[in-house]
């Protein structure tokens, strides 16, 4: 078996309902090494229109395909909920969320702006930010329209041309996202959508070398060969995987606590790389929290996204429900008791990819359930003495993508967000949840580093500086 994550193959794409396997949701032809190669041609032909036109013709199409968004929003949610497995009211947020950071884009598109400089002799200097071509965004199947529109219209929006290669898993969704822009008046060939996962076709996309910015959402595995496809001279945005952990201090509303530290660990089934891995919990309140924690889990059902009395939905692959069925069994064989679990529906097809809700106590620290991504709706509740305590613990970390505090105390509060080495600090908030306006990025192996994305810091990674001197007072020559 290849070591690569990416498969060497261009069988169909062929995408299921997790809640119900046997459900054919779609089937795409997936791209050979060959058609990936021509989509960058074209897209790099085609940009340069796109560049040329006005910052405001651009700005109306992106706010166009908010509106398509806005007005097939329950087509795609319910699209969503068969192909990736939410529940409706998440996949609805997700639409509605999807929708907001193409209007934020519209506005980006007027701020693609430059510097003037003071004048060092008879030359005036500024700079102008220019698109760098073709971006190519490669896209997870947890947040499929969201997080894909979250690289997408920043790149349009700057005067790109974009290449989205979705997920396998949630291909429909990524057609749908991509259709929609082109029925909003983006150009066929400026957005363009490589259906599969051939690591050649990958390779193809990635390392060509009119491809001048990857952006990737995903495992540490696959930005791994990423970082070796990529042409060198293409920029890199990489958003990993994170490892997150939630402190509860003892002065903590604790009802207020268990309820975000619940929705942080099994809102989405888990699958979100801000959830939360672990919560860790000052001792004199330890007993109380996880009993307020885990009949919170208790009170959640595993069940069909479109099902009215379903908490969380289905894992989303096969794959998924064997390695956390597996690391549970781990957990308990290892001698975790559960705390709290919740139930699964009555109407769930037996065949689901189900994981039911679980909160864990006495999980030994070495444990991969308290040390790794979790990614999944399993939490680990530990004791820990005092804040410090659990500093050490978080920026001990590889992954530092998310953490939170809940306490009542400000100047506590206060020490946390500042002392804690990760990209993303909350304070009596849950770990998931971002707006589209304010910067996401994680610190250390959670990301590449350079580039965040989210508002209007995501222009920095499409676009590329150019200076420019001008000496205006030279007469003319005759």
């Amino acid at each position: 078996m290849s070591s690569n994550p990416l498969a060497h193959q261009t069988s169909p794409v062929v995408s299921t309902d997790p809640s119900a396997p046997a459900e054919v949701v779609a089937e795409f032809p997936a791209a050979t090494p060959e058609e990936a190669a021509a989509a960058v041609r074209t897209a790099h032909a085609a940009s340069a229109d796109w560049a040329r036109l006005p910052a405001g013709a651009r700005a109306r199409a992106l706010d166009a395909a908010a509106g398509v968004l806005t007005a097939e929003a329950e087509e795609l949610a319910r699209l969503i909920c068969r192909e990736e497995g939410k529940v409706i009211g998440a996949a609805r947020g997700e639409v509605a969320k999807t929708a907001e950071q193409f209007r934020l884009a519209a506005q980006l598109a007027f701020l693609v702006e430059g510097t003037t400089y003071p004048a060092e002799s008879r030359s005036a200097a500024w700079t102008l930010r220019v698109p760098l071509g073709v971006v190519v965004a490669v896209t997870p199947w947890n947040f499929p329209v969201s997080l894909a529109a979250r690289k997408i219209a920043p790149a349009l929006a700057a005067g790109n041309a974009v290449i989205l290669k979705p997920s396998p898993v949630a291909a429909a969704c990524g057609a749908f996202l991509a259709g929609a822009c082109h029925r909003a008046g983006v150009p066929e060939d400026v957005l363009q959508v490589v259906q599969g996962d051939s690591a050649d076709a990958m390779a193809a996309l990635v390392g060509a070398p009119e491809t001048r910015a990857v952006s990737f959402t995903g495992s540490d595995a696959v930005g791994a060969v990423l970082r070796r496809t990529a042409h060198p001279w293409a920029r890199l945005q990489f958003e990993l995987g994170g490892h997150n952990t939630v402190l509860v201090c003892a002065d903590a509303d604790l009802a207020h606590a268990a309820e975000e530290v619940a929705a942080g660990a099994f809102g989405l089934t888990g699958q979100v790389c801000t959830g939360t891995d672990r919560v860790l919990v000052e001792r004199p309140v330890l007993a109380e929290f996880t009993a307020l924690l885990g009949e919170r889990a208790a009170a959640l059902v595993a069940g069909p996204g479109l099902e009215a009395g379903s908490s969380v939905g289905p894992a989303a692959t096969a794959a998924q429900r064997e390695r956390l069925t597996a690391l549970l069994d781990s957990a308990l064989d290892a001698g975790a008791s559960v705390a709290g679990q919740g139930t699964l529906s009555a109407a769930a097809d037996p065949s689901g990819h189900w994981v039911r809700p679980t909160v864990l106590t006495g999980v030994p620290a070495k444990h991969p359930v308290n040390t790794g991504e979790v990614f999944g709706p399993l939490l680990s509740v530990l004791p820990v003495d005092g804040v410090e305590a659990a500093l050490t613990e978080i920026n001990g970390d590889d992954h530092r993508l998310v953490t939170a505090v809940h306490t009542r105390d400000l100047g506590t509060g206060g020490r946390f967000l500042r002392a804690a080495r990760c990209g993303i600090v909350k304070v009596n908030e849950r770990t998931t949840g971002n707006g589209v306006a304010p910067p996401f990025g994680g610190w250390g192996a959670s990301s590449s580093g350079a580039f965040p994305e989210g508002g209007r810091g995501a222009l920095d990674f499409v676009t590329d500086t150019k200076t420019v001197y001008c000496d205006y007072l030279t007469p003319r020559e005759n």
